[in-house]
Formats: C-alpha cells, sequence, structure tokens
C-alpha cells in the first residue's frame, strides 16, 4: 500500500496521474505511486480513481497491481489500495461497472480472461473462462480489449491466427462472436449505444476501421484501404505447429520443389505475428521465397506458460524453435535444406543474429535496428526497457556470463552465413552502435557483411524511400545467398571477405 498525496520516493524518471484544468490553471497531482502508471479511470459517482501500475524489474506483462484510491473534494487521491494483480499476475485493462466494482482482463489463471473485481474484498470472478488470452502485452497506452455496451460487454479472444469479437452477457457468461469479415480484430474496441467501432484485418484486406450494429449485425469499413494489392499476388497463409512452436506459412508464387524459405522473427520478444495482410511478406512470396513468421516461446497469444517460456531463456529458446520451424520445413519438402535465412527487427533482429552465431541451419541472416550486444543495451536503452533483461536473461551483475554466452557479437565468430544490417541513426531504443560492434566483429573473422544506415530514421522504417530501399536490400541479400538473379532492385555489395 501507499498514498497519493504522500508517496515514498520512486526513482527518476518518476509518472505521475495529474489534472489539468481546462481553464488554464496549473496541472494539479492526482497520483504518484508505482513507477509506471496506466489505464486511469474515475468511478462513475466521481468518488474514486483506478489504475494499473507496476514497478522495476517487472514489466506489464510479468505483473501489474490494479489500485483503487478515494478522491477528496480537490480531486487527489488518498491512500490507495491493490485490488487484483500482483508479481505474478497481469492486470491490463479495467473499466468500471459501477462505483462498487470493476471489470478487469487479468491472468491469474495463466489466460487473460475478463474478471469481476469488487471493491468488497471479495475474490475477483472469471466472468468467462476460456483457454485462450483476450489481450495481449502492454507494450503502449490507450489499448482497449473490451469495452461496455449497456449490460453486455465485447471484447477481442483468440489466437493469433484469429482473434474475433465477442459479445459477453455477464450475468450468464454466454457469449457470441460476431460475424464479421475481418479475422483478427486489435485492441481498439470502443462501443456508442449498440454500435461497436474498432480496427481489424485479414490474411487479404489491411488494417481498417470497422463498425458492427449490435441490433442487426450489419457492418461497414468506415476507412477502406484506398489500392489493394492485387489478390493474386498474395500467399495464403496456413497457421503450422512444429514441435509446439506455432507458426504461420506463406508459400512462395510458382515455385515446384523445395523453395528458398526465410524464417521472419516478430520484434518484442513478447509480442506476436498475426495472420494478417502484410505486403513485405508478398513482396517476398511473388518472388519466389517463402516465409515463415514465426510465434516462438515467449510470444503472447498462447497463454503465459507459452511466454514464460523464454524467461531467463532470450537467445536460447527463441532462436531453438526458430530452428524448429526451419527444419519442420525442410522435413516436410517445403524448403531447400541449404536456402533458409532469418530476419527480424528489433529483438528479431536480436534473434535473426543469434541464430546466425549459435545454429548452422540458416544461409544468412537479416537484422534491422538489432540488439546484438545485450549488456550493452541494458545501459543504452529507455527507461521502459531498462530493466527487460532481466526477466528474458537474468539480473546484471550476478548472470553476466549467461549474456557473455549468448552475445551475437562475442560469437560472430561461428557465424554459418553472411549478415545484412540496417539501422536508423536516429534510433533512441538500440542505439546503431549495437549494429556496429556486430559487424565489426564479422569483419575480423571474415565473414561477409553489409551495413545500411538510415539518416532521420529511428526504431522502425517511416519513410516510403526507406522502405523501398530496406526491402530492395533485403532482395539482392537473399539473391547473393541463395544463388539467382535479381536485376530489378540495386545491387549490394558483401564486404568483410578475407582475400
Amino acid at each position: 500500500p501507499g498514498t497519493g498525496a504522500e508517496p515514498a520516493p520512486r526513482p527518476l524518471p518518476c509518472r505521475e496521474l495529474v489534472a489539468v484544468p481546462l481553464d488554464g490553471g496549473p496541472v494539479r497531482l492526482i497520483v504518484r505511486a508505482q513507477h509506471f502508471l496506466t489505464n486511469p479511470r474515475i468511478s462513475p459517482d466521481g468518488t474514486h480513481i483506478a489504475w494499473i501500475g507496476w514497478d522495476h524489474p517487472a514489466m506489464p506483462w510479468d505483473g501489474t497491481e490494479l489500485c483503487v484510491a478515494p478522491l477528496d473534494a480537490l480531486g487527489s487521491a488518498g491512500p490507495y489500495r491493490v485490488v487484483a494483480g500482483g508479481p505474478e499476475e497481469s492486470v491490463i485493462q479495467a473499466e468500471w461497472r459501477d462505483d462498487g466494482a470493476l471489470y478487469a482482463l487479468t491472468d491469474p489463471d495463466g489466460w487473460w480472461n475478463l474478471h469481476l473485481v469488487s471493491l468488497d474484498g471479495s475474490p475477483a470472478r472469471n466472468l468467462a473462462p476460456l483457454q485462450e488470452d483476450c489481450g495481449d502485452a502492454v507494450w503502449r497506452l490507450g489499448n482497449t480489449w473490451f469495452a461496455l455496451a449497456g449490460d453486455r460487454i465485447v471484447l477481442v479472444h483468440g489466437t493469433p491466427d484469429r482473434r474475433r469479437l465477442g459479445v459477453l452477457d455477464p450475468a450468464t457468461g454466454e457469449m457470441t462472436d460476431i460475424d464479421a469479415p475481418p479475422t483478427y480484430w486489435n485492441p481498439t474496441v470502443s462501443t456508442g449505444g449498440d454500435l461497436v467501432a474498432g480496427v481489424a484485418a485479414s490474411p487479404y484486406t489491411p488494417f481498417e476501421v470497422v463498425t458492427v450494429d449490435l441490433r442487426t449485425g450489419a457492418h461497414a469499413v468506415l476507412s477502406p484501404a484506398k489500392e489493394l494489392p492485387d489478390r493474386d499476388a498474395l500467399p495464403d497463409p496456413e497457421a503450422v505447429t512444429f514441435d509446439g512452436v506455432h507458426a504461420h506459412l506463406y508459400p512462395p508464387r510458382d515455385v515446384t520443389g523445395p523453395a528458398p524459405y526465410v524464417i521472419f522473427v516478430h520484434g518484442g520478444p513478447t509480442s506476436a505475428s498475426t495472420m494478417v495482410l502484410d505486403v513485405e511478406i508478398a513482396y517476398f512470396t511473388s518472388r519466389g521465397i517463402g516465409v515463415a513468421d514465426v510465434n516462438y516461446g515467449g510470444s503472447t497469444g498462447y497463454g503465459r506458460a507459452y511466454r514464460e517460456r523464454l524467461r531467463h531463456q532470450w537467445g536460447v529458446v527463441d532462436v531453438r524453435d526458430c530452428e524448429t520451424v526451419a527444419h519442420g520445413l525442410i522435413a516436410t519438402g517445403r524448403a531447400h535444406p541449404s536456402k533458409v535465412a532469418i530476419r527480424g527487427g528489433s529483438a528479431g533482429g536480436w534473434t535473426s543474429v543469434a541464430a546466425l552465431v549459435h545454429s548452422k541451419v540458416f544461409r544468412g541472416a537479416v537484422a534491422h535496428y538489432a540488439i546484438t550486444d545485450p549488456e550493452g543495451w541494458a545501459a543504452e536503452t529507455h527507461d521502459f526497457e531498462s530493466r527487460y533483461l532481466d526477466g528474458l536473461i537474468g539480473p546484471l551483475p550476478e548472470t553476466r556470463q549467461r549474456y557473455l554466452e549468448r552475445s551475437p557479437t562475442l560469437h560472430a565468430a561461428n557465424a554459418s552465413g553472411p549478415a545484412l544490417l540496417m539501422h536508423g541513426l536516429e534510433d533512441a531504443i538500440v542505439d546503431p552502435v549495437q549494429a556496429e560492434r556486430f559487424v565489426a566483429a564479422l569483419e575480423r573473422e571474415g565473414t561477409p557483411w553489409a551495413y545500411l544506415t538510415f539518416p532521420g530514421e529511428q526504431h522502425g522504417w517511416r519513410r516510403e524511400e526507406t522502405i523501398i530501399a530496406a526491402l530492395e536490400a533485403e532482395l539482392a541479400f537473399y539473391g547473393l545467398i541463395f544463388g539467382f538473379p535479381t536485376p530489378e532492385v540495386p545491387p549490394l555489395t558483401l564486404r568483410g571477405m578475407h582475400q
């Protein structure tokens, strides 16, 4: 327990919930509590405030606290109490049902399900027990996986393969899925009377704003894509599992027999790849390269147990799971044994270069804004992720040996093939020095490499010219390592070979 008005000292920077007067008056403190705060909600009668908070070294998918505090006449919070959550329970969204209870998405049973949390101290009640997640990792503020619609609740549920929009009767626990064309709904659910709005997509349509009338079932697309790719150019995805590892397969077009394949590795790593339209994937499949987008251990959408497989095992389980999918593709005749590469961005870039140096199945690796030196990154990154590696590898300095053993930069001599690294020079999440250390190590070992930098870009590509240049360089790289011509893109030079 703590207080809103008399906070205990916290490490800087600290977060606060404040009131901003609309008349231009001074900003007023409401709550200063945990190091990280999200989801502030005022009770319907205005007498209480609820929020979700957590402290270092936890990440919000590890453990958070749902807190409630009374508000005084001036709107400042009094002493708060924790009504749900804890070190091993992650509350990710809460909304007031009435003055005495909240609906909360939390995972005491290992799945993010919707619970009723009363302020009278009675145990939280799971309103619709599902062996599937109704939420995701909190990487950004403002997500809404559920919204109230009168006496009903509209919420998303499912897996990264298919996430539906359901309507729950909290009194009976009965849930009816909304019949609408999108197959994956983002955490952007909002309601107004009987109208539901959200952002949704499918394997053949991009994310669009979609509305559904709960009375009639009629749906409408409010922001249709201005231009859709030719349907014949898009791959037909398939959800597969190899030895317990989940992946989405996107077969190449116009290829007979075992094909070149690229293992895509999502970032996070506490995130997931979803089976929706991805024109980057289509760029490669339409040119004869298959893609397997892997949801390795640690990914969200498969419950806490699958997510926890990566605890203290980053650089081990993720690499091994990508290997498992690659071997599965080869064993089933989909992929050519000597033509499998791996690529990813950010944490996915880490897994890509880690797989290059700790595995022999990959012919080469492409890494966008990748972590390559975990010990250095822990000291260089921003506050939110500054203790992330405590859970992914282990706390420093106690587990420093693990950092050294798993560092791609320190094991560059074991690389199984060339690498292409790309980085934005304004990246505040992963400093470009991470890429520079790795290419310097490859250079010392005589391993072929290419390194492209993009001035003005940050953690992810935002400019059209950067996106085009990065994709063309990647295609040229695959042409070099797989042995096929790429006359439609600028040539790429691999450096670092001993003459």
